[in-house]
Protein backbone atom coordinates (compact mmCIF):
# COMPACT_ATOMS: atom_id res chain seq x y z
CA UNK A 1 0.00 0.00 0.00
CA UNK A 2 1.44 3.30 -0.99
CA UNK A 3 1.65 5.74 2.00
CA UNK A 4 0.79 9.39 1.33
CA UNK A 5 1.36 11.32 4.46
CA UNK A 6 3.13 14.46 4.68
CA UNK A 7 5.15 13.70 1.63
CA UNK A 8 5.86 15.84 -2.37
CA UNK A 9 2.82 13.26 -3.52
CA UNK A 10 0.51 14.90 -1.32
CA UNK A 11 1.78 18.36 -1.85
CA UNK A 12 1.22 17.78 -5.54
CA UNK A 13 -1.97 16.76 -5.11
CA UNK A 14 -2.34 19.70 -2.96
CA UNK A 15 -1.44 22.39 -5.72
CA UNK A 16 -3.71 20.46 -8.85
CA UNK A 17 -6.29 20.91 -5.89
CA UNK A 18 -5.69 24.81 -5.54
CA UNK A 19 -5.24 25.49 -8.80
CA UNK A 20 -8.84 23.97 -10.00
CA UNK A 21 -10.82 25.67 -7.04
CA UNK A 22 -9.29 28.73 -8.46
CA UNK A 23 -10.45 28.14 -11.90
CA UNK A 24 -14.10 27.07 -10.45
CA UNK A 25 -14.07 29.56 -7.71
CA UNK A 26 -17.39 31.05 -8.24
CA UNK A 27 -19.03 27.34 -9.01
CA UNK A 28 -17.18 25.82 -5.93
CA UNK A 29 -18.31 28.38 -3.44
CA UNK A 30 -22.37 27.72 -4.73
CA UNK A 31 -21.45 24.40 -3.81
CA UNK A 32 -20.20 24.83 -0.67
CA UNK A 33 -22.81 27.16 0.27
CA UNK A 34 -25.38 24.20 -0.42
CA UNK A 35 -23.76 21.06 0.23
CA UNK A 36 -25.62 20.13 3.54
CA UNK A 37 -28.85 20.18 1.31
CA UNK A 38 -30.63 17.13 -0.23
CA UNK A 39 -30.40 18.57 -3.72
CA UNK A 40 -27.76 20.25 -5.12
CA UNK A 41 -27.74 21.89 -8.33
CA UNK A 42 -25.08 21.35 -10.47
CA UNK A 43 -22.62 24.75 -10.31
CA UNK A 44 -20.74 23.43 -13.17
CA UNK A 45 -23.81 23.98 -15.11
CA UNK A 46 -24.00 26.67 -17.74
CA UNK A 47 -27.11 28.97 -16.99
CA UNK A 48 -28.16 27.92 -20.70
CA UNK A 49 -27.82 24.14 -20.17
CA UNK A 50 -29.95 24.08 -16.33
CA UNK A 51 -32.50 26.76 -17.77
CA UNK A 52 -33.53 24.28 -20.16
CA UNK A 53 -34.63 21.62 -17.99
CA UNK A 54 -37.19 21.59 -15.62
CA UNK A 55 -38.88 18.97 -13.86
CA UNK A 56 -42.38 19.49 -12.82
CA UNK A 57 -42.53 17.43 -9.73
CA UNK A 58 -40.98 18.70 -6.26
CA UNK A 59 -39.45 16.19 -3.65
CA UNK A 60 -40.17 17.13 -0.27
CA UNK A 61 -37.33 16.07 2.05
CA UNK A 62 -39.29 13.11 3.59
CA UNK A 63 -39.58 11.55 0.31
CA UNK A 64 -35.59 11.70 0.10
CA UNK A 65 -35.29 10.18 3.71
CA UNK A 66 -37.61 7.29 3.19
CA UNK A 67 -36.18 6.48 0.14
CA UNK A 68 -32.46 6.44 1.49
CA UNK A 69 -30.60 9.30 -0.15
CA UNK A 70 -28.65 11.74 1.66
CA UNK A 71 -27.62 13.83 -1.45
CA UNK A 72 -28.16 14.49 -5.02
CA UNK A 73 -26.66 16.54 -7.35
CA UNK A 74 -28.95 17.58 -10.07
CA UNK A 75 -28.91 19.11 -13.40
CA UNK A 76 -32.09 19.62 -13.25
CA UNK A 77 -33.48 23.36 -12.34
CA UNK A 78 -36.82 23.79 -10.26
CA UNK A 79 -38.11 25.82 -7.64
CA UNK A 80 -37.35 23.71 -4.17
CA UNK A 81 -40.05 26.18 -2.27
CA UNK A 82 -42.50 25.26 -5.30
CA UNK A 83 -45.98 24.06 -4.24
CA UNK A 84 -47.63 23.10 -7.81
CA UNK A 85 -46.43 19.78 -9.31
CA UNK A 86 -45.47 18.41 -5.75
CA UNK A 87 -45.41 14.68 -6.00
CA UNK A 88 -48.31 13.83 -4.52
CA UNK A 89 -48.32 10.05 -3.77
CA UNK A 90 -47.78 9.03 0.09
CA UNK A 91 -43.90 10.46 0.28
CA UNK A 92 -44.53 11.98 3.24
CA UNK A 93 -45.59 8.80 5.51
CA UNK A 94 -43.84 6.12 6.59
CA UNK A 95 -46.58 3.85 4.99
CA UNK A 96 -44.56 5.19 2.02
CA UNK A 97 -43.52 1.67 0.36
CA UNK A 98 -41.42 0.52 -2.73
CA UNK A 99 -44.65 -0.31 -4.43
CA UNK A 100 -45.86 3.47 -4.20
CA UNK A 101 -42.65 4.14 -6.28
CA UNK A 102 -43.01 1.49 -9.19
CA UNK A 103 -46.54 3.27 -10.22
CA UNK A 104 -46.03 4.63 -14.02
CA UNK A 105 -45.99 8.06 -13.01
CA UNK A 106 -43.75 7.86 -10.33
CA UNK A 107 -41.18 5.73 -12.48
CA UNK A 108 -41.06 8.04 -15.46
CA UNK A 109 -40.92 11.15 -13.18
CA UNK A 110 -37.97 9.04 -11.50
CA UNK A 111 -36.08 8.20 -14.67
CA UNK A 112 -36.66 12.56 -16.15
CA UNK A 113 -35.01 12.86 -13.07
CA UNK A 114 -32.14 10.73 -12.33
CA UNK A 115 -31.42 10.27 -16.00
CA UNK A 116 -29.92 14.55 -15.58
CA UNK A 117 -28.21 13.38 -11.93
CA UNK A 118 -24.38 13.42 -11.56
CA UNK A 119 -23.76 12.20 -7.98
CA UNK A 120 -26.02 10.26 -5.74
CA UNK A 121 -25.27 9.63 -2.13
CA UNK A 122 -27.57 7.60 -0.28
CA UNK A 123 -27.74 7.48 3.75
CA UNK A 124 -26.41 4.84 6.45
CA UNK A 125 -27.85 1.59 5.08
CA UNK A 126 -28.86 0.98 9.07
CA UNK A 127 -30.64 4.20 9.18
CA UNK A 128 -33.22 3.72 6.54
CA UNK A 129 -36.14 1.29 7.11
CA UNK A 130 -35.74 -1.22 4.46
CA UNK A 131 -33.34 0.56 2.68
CA UNK A 132 -32.73 -2.93 0.78
CA UNK A 133 -35.61 -3.11 -0.72
CA UNK A 134 -36.12 0.82 -1.69
CA UNK A 135 -32.62 0.84 -3.36
CA UNK A 136 -32.77 -2.32 -5.03
CA UNK A 137 -36.34 -0.86 -6.30
CA UNK A 138 -34.68 2.06 -7.49
CA UNK A 139 -31.71 0.41 -9.69
CA UNK A 140 -34.28 -2.21 -11.45
CA UNK A 141 -37.27 0.06 -12.00
CA UNK A 142 -35.65 3.52 -12.43
CA UNK A 143 -31.51 3.26 -13.10
CA UNK A 144 -31.55 0.05 -15.00
CA UNK A 145 -33.89 1.24 -17.54
CA UNK A 146 -32.78 4.89 -17.52
CA UNK A 147 -28.80 5.62 -17.17
CA UNK A 148 -26.59 5.08 -19.68
CA UNK A 149 -23.93 3.07 -18.19
CA UNK A 150 -21.23 4.57 -15.80
CA UNK A 151 -22.42 8.39 -16.19
CA UNK A 152 -23.36 8.77 -12.15
CA UNK A 153 -20.90 8.45 -9.13
CA UNK A 154 -23.08 6.29 -6.14
CA UNK A 155 -21.86 7.01 -2.74
CA UNK A 156 -22.90 4.17 -0.12
CA UNK A 157 -22.29 3.61 3.48
CA UNK A 158 -23.31 0.99 5.40
CA UNK A 159 -23.30 2.53 9.21
CA UNK A 160 -22.94 0.10 12.35
CA UNK A 161 -24.29 -3.48 11.04
CA UNK A 162 -24.45 -4.87 15.15
CA UNK A 163 -27.47 -6.77 15.02
CA UNK A 164 -27.84 -7.21 11.27
CA UNK A 165 -27.67 -10.90 10.40
CA UNK A 166 -24.90 -11.81 7.34
CA UNK A 167 -28.18 -12.68 4.96
CA UNK A 168 -29.27 -8.56 5.66
CA UNK A 169 -25.77 -7.30 4.82
CA UNK A 170 -24.63 -9.82 2.17
CA UNK A 171 -28.53 -8.48 0.57
CA UNK A 172 -27.54 -5.09 0.58
CA UNK A 173 -23.87 -5.43 -0.46
CA UNK A 174 -25.32 -7.65 -3.27
CA UNK A 175 -27.94 -4.45 -4.53
CA UNK A 176 -24.87 -2.18 -4.07
CA UNK A 177 -22.76 -3.89 -6.24
CA UNK A 178 -25.96 -3.87 -9.12
CA UNK A 179 -25.81 -0.24 -9.29
CA UNK A 180 -21.59 -0.80 -10.70
CA UNK A 181 -23.24 -1.49 -14.04
CA UNK A 182 -24.46 1.83 -14.66
CA UNK A 183 -22.13 4.24 -12.57
CA UNK A 184 -19.00 4.10 -10.29
CA UNK A 185 -19.69 2.70 -6.36
CA UNK A 186 -17.67 4.54 -3.55
CA UNK A 187 -18.45 2.32 -0.22
CA UNK A 188 -17.89 4.47 2.90
CA UNK A 189 -17.20 3.33 6.41
CA UNK A 190 -14.63 4.01 9.20
CA UNK A 191 -12.56 1.66 11.04
CA UNK A 192 -14.98 0.02 13.28
CA UNK A 193 -17.39 -0.34 10.73
CA UNK A 194 -15.14 -1.68 8.54
CA UNK A 195 -14.13 -4.18 11.11
CA UNK A 196 -17.30 -5.43 12.16
CA UNK A 197 -18.39 -5.99 8.73
CA UNK A 198 -15.04 -8.52 8.38
CA UNK A 199 -16.52 -10.13 11.94
CA UNK A 200 -19.78 -10.20 10.32
CA UNK A 201 -19.13 -11.77 6.65
CA UNK A 202 -15.33 -12.70 7.16
CA UNK A 203 -15.05 -14.48 11.00
CA UNK A 204 -12.65 -13.24 13.63
CA UNK A 205 -10.24 -15.41 13.76
CA UNK A 206 -8.85 -14.94 10.61
CA UNK A 207 -4.93 -14.45 10.73
CA UNK A 208 -4.35 -11.10 8.98
CA UNK A 209 -3.56 -7.51 9.59
CA UNK A 210 -6.44 -4.84 9.79
CA UNK A 211 -5.55 -3.03 6.30
CA UNK A 212 -5.23 -6.77 4.73
CA UNK A 213 -8.93 -7.40 6.31
CA UNK A 214 -9.98 -4.37 4.67
CA UNK A 215 -8.25 -5.22 1.37
CA UNK A 216 -9.58 -9.09 1.45
CA UNK A 217 -13.39 -7.59 1.95
CA UNK A 218 -12.77 -5.29 -1.13
CA UNK A 219 -11.80 -8.22 -3.20
CA UNK A 220 -15.42 -9.68 -2.34
CA UNK A 221 -17.51 -6.64 -3.29
CA UNK A 222 -18.40 -5.41 -6.88
CA UNK A 223 -17.42 -1.62 -5.68
CA UNK A 224 -14.81 0.77 -8.09
CA UNK A 225 -13.60 2.51 -4.40
CA UNK A 226 -13.82 1.53 -1.03
CA UNK A 227 -12.73 4.25 1.55
CA UNK A 228 -12.20 4.06 5.27
CA UNK A 229 -11.19 6.59 7.79
CA UNK A 230 -8.56 5.26 9.64
CA UNK A 231 -6.20 7.05 12.45
CA UNK A 232 -6.29 10.91 11.06
CA UNK A 233 -6.83 9.74 7.45
CA UNK A 234 -8.23 7.46 4.55
CA UNK A 235 -7.47 4.30 3.12
CA UNK A 236 -8.32 3.53 -0.42
CA UNK A 237 -8.95 0.32 -1.82
CA UNK A 238 -9.37 0.12 -5.57
CA UNK A 239 -8.46 -2.50 -8.53
CA UNK A 240 -5.87 -0.44 -9.44
CA UNK A 241 -4.44 1.04 -6.75
CA UNK A 242 -4.61 1.22 -2.80
CA UNK A 243 -3.48 4.15 -0.77
CA UNK A 244 -3.28 5.56 2.68
CA UNK A 245 -4.16 9.04 3.35
CA UNK A 246 -2.83 11.19 5.86
CA UNK A 247 -5.19 14.18 6.98
CA UNK A 248 -3.52 17.38 8.68
CA UNK A 249 -5.80 16.50 12.11
CA UNK A 250 -7.25 14.61 14.22
CA UNK A 251 -9.62 11.30 13.21
CA UNK A 252 -12.42 12.73 10.95
CA UNK A 253 -14.99 10.71 13.41
CA UNK A 254 -13.83 12.59 16.34
CA UNK A 255 -15.48 15.59 15.77
CA UNK A 256 -19.28 16.77 15.01
CA UNK A 257 -19.59 16.67 11.22
CA UNK A 258 -16.21 15.95 10.08
CA UNK A 259 -17.46 12.70 7.98
CA UNK A 260 -20.20 15.01 6.44
CA UNK A 261 -17.62 17.65 5.18
CA UNK A 262 -15.16 14.99 4.07
CA UNK A 263 -18.50 13.85 2.31
CA UNK A 264 -18.95 16.91 0.73
CA UNK A 265 -15.30 17.38 -0.29
CA UNK A 266 -14.92 14.23 -1.91
CA UNK A 267 -18.26 14.80 -3.88
CA UNK A 268 -16.78 18.08 -5.17
CA UNK A 269 -13.78 16.29 -6.28
CA UNK A 270 -15.87 13.94 -8.69
CA UNK A 271 -18.07 16.98 -9.84
CA UNK A 272 -14.87 18.42 -11.00
CA UNK A 273 -13.46 15.24 -12.97
CA UNK A 274 -10.66 14.89 -10.23
CA UNK A 275 -8.78 11.98 -9.68
CA UNK A 276 -10.13 9.53 -6.47
CA UNK A 277 -6.69 10.90 -5.04
CA UNK A 278 -7.51 14.25 -6.02
CA UNK A 279 -11.51 13.76 -4.41
CA UNK A 280 -10.09 12.27 -1.20
CA UNK A 281 -7.51 14.44 -0.62
CA UNK A 282 -10.25 17.58 -1.65
CA UNK A 283 -12.23 15.64 1.32
CA UNK A 284 -9.82 15.66 4.07
CA UNK A 285 -9.05 19.49 3.18
CA UNK A 286 -12.57 20.44 3.49
CA UNK A 287 -13.16 18.84 6.68
CA UNK A 288 -9.94 20.06 8.28
CA UNK A 289 -11.61 23.78 6.96
CA UNK A 290 -14.61 23.18 8.27
CA UNK A 291 -12.55 21.94 11.42
CA UNK A 292 -10.21 24.87 11.91
CA UNK A 293 -13.00 27.45 11.44
CA UNK A 294 -16.02 25.83 13.13
CA UNK A 295 -17.74 27.36 9.57
CA UNK A 296 -19.32 25.71 6.34
CA UNK A 297 -15.82 26.57 4.06
CA UNK A 298 -15.82 28.57 1.33
CA UNK A 299 -13.33 28.73 -1.30
CA UNK A 300 -11.00 31.10 -0.07
CA UNK A 301 -10.78 29.51 3.47
CA UNK A 302 -10.27 26.29 2.00
CA UNK A 303 -7.68 27.61 0.13
CA UNK A 304 -6.02 29.45 2.98
CA UNK A 305 -5.97 25.90 4.11
CA UNK A 306 -4.43 23.84 1.80
CA UNK A 307 -1.56 26.58 1.35
CA UNK A 308 -1.21 26.21 4.87
CA UNK A 309 -0.79 22.41 4.68
CA UNK A 310 1.54 22.57 1.71
CA UNK A 311 3.87 25.26 3.96
CA UNK A 312 4.13 22.25 6.57
CA UNK A 313 5.20 20.13 4.30
CA UNK A 314 7.46 21.75 2.50
CA UNK A 315 9.30 22.17 5.78
CA UNK A 316 9.45 18.41 6.85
Amino acid sequence: MNVLHHTPETALLLAKIADTIREYQDPVDRYLQQSGEYEVLNPLQNAGETGTQHVEAYFPSTFWDRLGIRHVITNIHHSKTASQGQWTTTTETVSFRRGHMRNEGCVDVLTKYFSNCSIIQFADYVSVKEAAGFWDGLFADVIKNAIEKRTIEYIFQLGDITGRTVFEVDEVLDIIGQYNKHGRVTLVMDEQEALKLWDLLCGIHYPASTKEKFQLQFNTMRIDTLLVFYNNGVLQFSKKEQFEFAGRTQNINTYPHGREFFLAGYRLGLLLHLTIPHAITLGLAVSGTYQANAAVPTSRTLLTYINDWVSTISII
